[in-house]
């Protein structure tokens, strides 16, 4: 049952690390490396989409799980079959996440190329690790 839960958590992680880095955050890199604002825009809107798509399917996993502790506490053998049915539901949930995040990294690149991309991110971490420098020099100096 742990690894169940464990296996959600990381799964809920990866959400967020997908959408760590998110092209609102890194608007100005996208088009200093040449990414037209549609692009960008029309970018930003298929992730928010795919966001909230990810957040419902996690619900729906913590609903399931849920579903299963309640059968598990009642009677376990009794309820076999539909705790057996849950995890394989559960199972088609997790691909589910995993295709929309995969689908929607070849939606993006149709947008925003990967060579784009990581040259933005990279100026993003740049240009952040400058303020982050630069703000930690005034707290030193203070």
């Amino acid at each position: 049952m742990r690894r169940y839960i464990i296996l959600g958590f990381m799964i809920l992680g990866s959400m967020f690390s997908y959408a760590n880095l998110s092209i609102s955050n890194m608007e100005n890199e996208l088009s200093a490396v040449g990414i037209s604002d549609t692009n960008i825009e029309d970018a930003k809107n298929i992730l928010s989409a795919a966001i909230k798509k990810d957040r419902i399917m996690l619900i729906e996993l913590e609903q399931k799980e849920l579903e299963i502790n309640k059968l598990l506490i009642d009677d376990p053998e009794k309820n076999w079959f539909k705790i057996s049915k849950l995890f394989d539901e559960r199972g088609q949930i997790n691909s589910n996440i995993k295709k929309n995040q995969l689908k929607t990294q070849i939606d993006v690149r149709k947008y925003i190329s990967k060579e784009n991309y990581l040259k933005a991110k990279n100026l993003y971490m740049i240009n952040h690790e400058k303020t982050k420098n630069s703000t930690l020099d005034v707290q030193i100096n203070k």
